[in-house]
C-alpha cells in the first residue's frame, strides 16, 4: 500500500551497508523519498502512484531528506528542482556521497541552469513537472540498478534516435553525430517532440502546446527564438537547413536524413 509520511526528522543509524539493505528489493514495493514543498502536489502522486506498487514517504524540504536518506534507505529519490532548507546542488552531492541510489530531478519552467548543474553532481536524470503518472513511472523503475530498462511500452520515451541525432531523455542529452550538445529545458522539450514527430510538419500551436503547455498568445516569437538557439547549437542554418526546416505559415519540420 502507498504511505505518505512527513514526519520529524530523526538521525539515520549506523548499520548494513547500502547495497546489502537493497538486496533481494524486487519482491516488495518501490521504495520512493519524495521531496515536494506543495502539499497538494504530493498528495496527488501518491494517490496516483498508487497503483504502481510504490511506497512514499514525502519530506517537505531538503534537510529532512538527507536525514531520511540515511534512516529509510530508499530505492530512489525524487525531489523537485527548488527544495528549500537545503540548495539541489547540495542535496545530490550529499545524497551521492551516503548511497548510489537512483536520484530524479522534476523539472518545470526555469528549472533548467539547475537541473544541469545536478545532473554534474551525480543525479541521475531529469522528468517534466507536473510529473506524468505513466512516465514517471516508467522512470522509477527502469533507473534502478540491475534493472533490465524501461518497460517495452516506454523504451521510445527514454532514447529517441533518427539519423544522425540521439536524444537521451534519462539524462537529458542530446547528441548529433555522436556528439554531445547541451540544450537547455526548453530547446530539450521542443527537440524531443520533434524527433517524435520526424518528417512531419509540426505547427507552432503543436509545439507550444507541448513544450509551454498553454494556450499558444496571438502575438509571440519565442518558439522562433528558441528555434534560432537550437539550429545555432546543431550546425544548422535557416537558410541551408540540415534538419529543422521551417514551413511558412505553419510550422517546422524536422528532416534527418533517416526517412522520417
Amino acid at each position: 500500500m502507498t504511505a505518505l509520511t512527513s514526519s520529524s526528522p530523526v538521525p539515520p543509524p549506523s548499520g548494513a551497508p547500502d547495497d546489502e539493505v537493497r538486496t533481494g528489493r524486487a519482491e516488495g514495493p518501490l521504495r520512493v523519498l519524495l521531496v515536494e514543498p506543495e502539499s497538494e502536489q504530493s498528495h496527488q502522486l501518491v494517490l496516483s502512484l498508487s497503483g504502481h506498487d510504490v511506497d512514499i514517504t514525502v519530506c517537505v524540504d531538503g534537510a529532512e531528506a538527507l536525514l531520511r536518506v540515511g534512516l529509510l534507505r530508499p530505492d530512489t529519490l525524487l525531489t523537485s528542482a527548488d527544495p528549500s532548507e537545503v540548495d539541489l546542488e547540495t542535496l545530490v552531492r550529499v545524497t551521492r556521497r551516503a548511497t548510489d541510489i537512483p536520484i530524479l530531478i522534476g523539472v518545470g519552467p526555469g528549472d533548467s541552469q539547475r537541473a544541469v548543474r545536478a545532473l554534474s553532481a551525480g543525479a541521475t536524470a531529469c522528468v517534466s513537472r507536473p510529473y506524468r503518472i505513466p512516465e514517471l513511472s516508467a522512470l522509477l523503475r527502469g533507473s534502478l540498478p540491475g534493472s533490465e530498462g524501461l518497460p517495452e511500452n516506454t523504451a521510445s520515451s527514454s532514447a529517441l534516435r533518427s539519423g544522425d541525432l540521439e536524444l537521451d531523455a534519462l539524462g537529458h542529452r542530446l547528441f548529433v553525430d555522436g556528439q554531445p550538445v547541451n540544450l537547455a529545458l526548453r530547446e530539450f522539450g521542443i527537440m524531443d517532440f520533434l524527433l517524435r514527430n520526424s518528417g512531419r510538419v509540426v505547427s507552432r500551436e503543436e509545439l507550444w502546446t507541448e513544450v509551454w503547455h498553454k494556450p499558444l498568445p496571438p502575438v509571440n516569437n519565442t518558439i522562433a527564438v528558441h528555434i534560432r538557439r537550437l539550429r545555432h547549437k546543431l550546425g544548422d542554418s535557416e537558410a541551408r537547413p540540415r534538419f529543422i526546416h521551417t514551413v511558412r505559415g505553419i510550422g517546422y519540420r524536422l528532416d534527418t536524413g533517416n526517412g522520417g
